[in-house]
């Protein structure tokens, strides 16, 4: 009988200790928090999960995509319609995701890594609060993390890499029905598969299960709003926070916001500059560390938001001057061990590079839009992972060297990109060169048929007749 492995007996009891943890601290801020609601999003999902239970259908002004409600309506079907029930089940999903990340760290980076960024999971400030609102946000991160995880649990067996992929498919699937940042997801899963090292019909054959299971999965949804003719879930929101480029004129949404949409889209289209512009802009601002644009934070909102329901709180202590001055320092530092992750990963560790991918891509999909702090959150298990290795390689002792060859590794990095630079400016400036003076030069002497090398004019053909010599062995052996 083999003996038990110390290091996996060990791991096991820090891995229950702190999921233990998480779940305790999870369920100690929901029991703590009063009743109402923080954020006006709130009341429109219970809204809807309430009309879904009484009549089977979303409320008239229901805007949303349809998976939180029909969350909702599940656990108050169970449970009560009651909103502590619902946080608890959340602090349950949000300890799931901490054990997921824990899996995921353990496979990429070994036993160490998994279980540092398993307590950073556990103890990182918002993911204990994320529980205690409602909004898809745990539910969603869940959905994408399980499919993550799933794709990197692939081994190379045929049977288990389809059943990985189709179940990665349809938790992502399960995703773009909860929020927008699953469809940014699958998108991105979808070409990291296809691009990911193997051969093209490997790679090729992975991306299609996945984005068929994706697709099976919300078909269902998207065909509905196609015989109902109501787009708004999908429309709606993208109208109001696309950018209204300067001198247009936005008309006011209707329907389904299709004339919204159209409208600014085409404004931006015409101006590249102002777009390019405010792209860059925002993809910047989503890597802030301080969060802003908080509509929960202002006073007169929240007023406002209680005259319409009076279930919306008046105070909202989880967005204070001083709390997000906490949350700004926190994530820079996390930021900034992701980084040094990364950089040390890069070269040692196979199959991580989706952890640095997957928070660009999310950056880049909600930078056409106004960015805010919460759109990030789904990246933030990313961040994790990488500080995490960070910090293993730092135990190592690896990490002291690795920041000791950081500025030759920028050199030769630089360097790289500067012969990429050099390549396009050397394209732009010969075909400035040959298109605007050597070209029409050309083309003016072949039209008056001269030659400048010869200074003469040619006969009936552009050919040079070659001189006649003797052609002997001593000529051919100086040809210069």
């Amino acid at each position: 009988m083999p003996l038990l492995d110390p290091g996996a007996a060990r791991e096991k009891r820090w891995v229950v200790g702190l999921l233990i943890l998480a779940l305790m601290l999870r369920l100690g801020f929901v029991l703590m928090q009063p009743s109402g609601f923080y954020f006006f999003d709130s009341v429109e999902f219970d809204r809807a999960a309430r009309t879904l239970l009484d009549l089977g259908r979303f409320h008239h002004s229901y805007e949303h995509l349809p998976g939180y409600p029909i969350f909702m309506a599940g656990v108050y079907a169970l449970f009560g319609r009651e909103v502590l029930p619902l946080r608890l089940v959340q602090a349950l999903l949000s300890t799931g995701l901490c054990a997921l990340i824990w899996l995921l760290g353990r496979r990429l980076f070994g036993r160490r890594a998994g279980l540092l960024a398993l307590a950073l999971c556990v103890f990182f400030p918002v993911q204990i609060v994320l529980p205690g609102i409602e909004y898809p946000l745990v539910v969603g991160s869940l959905a994408i993390w399980g499919g993550l995880t799933l794709q990197a649990l692939r081994s190379g067996e045929p049977r288990r890499d389809f059943i990985c992929l189709a179940g990665a498919g349809v938790l992502i699937g399960a995703a773009c029905l909860t929020f927008e940042a699953g469809w940014a997801a699958a998108v991105f899963m979808g070409f990291w598969l296809l691009m990911e090292g193997g051969t093209l019909k490997r790679r090729a054959g992975a991306s299609a299960v996945f984005t068929a299971a994706v697709l099976v999965t919300a078909i269902p949804f998207l065909v509905g709003m196609a015989e109902s003719d109501d787009f708004r879930p999908v429309l709606k929101r993208a109208g109001v926070h696309l950018p209204a480029a300067p001198d247009s004129d936005a008309p006011l949404s209707q329907g389904n916001g299709t004339n919204l949409v159209e409208a600014k889209l085409t404004a931006m289209a015409e101006r590249p500059g102002f777009t390019l512009k405010h792209i860059a802009s925002e993809f910047v601002r989503f890597w802030n560390p301080y969060p802003d644009r908080l509509w929960a934070a202002s006073a007169g909102f929240r007023e406002k938001a209680h005259r319409e329901d009076a279930r919306m709180r008046l105070q909202n202590p989880l967005v204070t001057n001083r709390k997000k001055l906490l949350y700004a320092a926190g994530f820079s530092v996390l930021l900034a061990g992701a980084a040094l992750g990364a950089f040390m990963a890069r070269r040692k560790v196979v199959g991580w590079g989706f952890l640095a991918g997957w928070p660009v891509a999310l950056g880049l999909a909600y930078a056409p839009f106004f960015t805010q702090m919460r759109y990030r959150i789904p990246a933030d298990p990313a961040f994790f992972l990488l500080a995490a290795y960070a910090a293993d390689q730092l135990l190592e002792g690896e990490l002291v060297n690795a920041l000791r060859s950081l500025p030759a590794a920028l050199w030769e990095g630089w360097k790289r990109v500067a012969l990429k630079i050099a390549l396009v400016q050397t394209f732009l400036l010969l075909a400035l060169l040959f298109g605007l003076v050597l070209g029409p030069l050309s083309l003016l002497m072949k039209l008056f048929r001269k030659d400048p090398m010869e200074g003469v004019v040619q006969g009936s053909s552009f050919w040079v007749v070659r001189e006649k010599t003797s052609e002997g062995l001593q000529e051919c052996l100086r040809q210069f």
